[in-house]
């Protein structure tokens, strides 16, 4: 069962959501409970993120890959 939760917000901010909400064909408290639900989520301890995870995990073996060396120069990196 939901919980019926009362909040206050600027009179502006009630319009400009009701207006996204009807662009994405719900209604405000299914937008509000989507955004706290995505911020709760990204705010659980324990929790981290796929990059920091694999962060420094791979290395590249050969220098002097062709293509290595390709997408270095068409992204402007310099060689190491």
């Amino acid at each position: 069962m939901k919980a019926r939760v009362t909040i206050t917000l600027e009179p502006a901010i009630v319009l400009q959501a009701k207006a996204v909400a009807e662009a994405r064909h719900t209604n405000l408290s299914s937008l509000i409970e989507g955004l706290l639900e995505q911020t709760v989520r990204r705010a659980v301890p324990g929790q981290t993120k796929f990059s920091k995870t694999w962060a420094g995990k791979f290395t590249v073996r050969n220098d002097k890959d062709e293509l290595l060396e390709a997408m270095k120069a068409r992204h402007g990196l310099s060689a190491k």
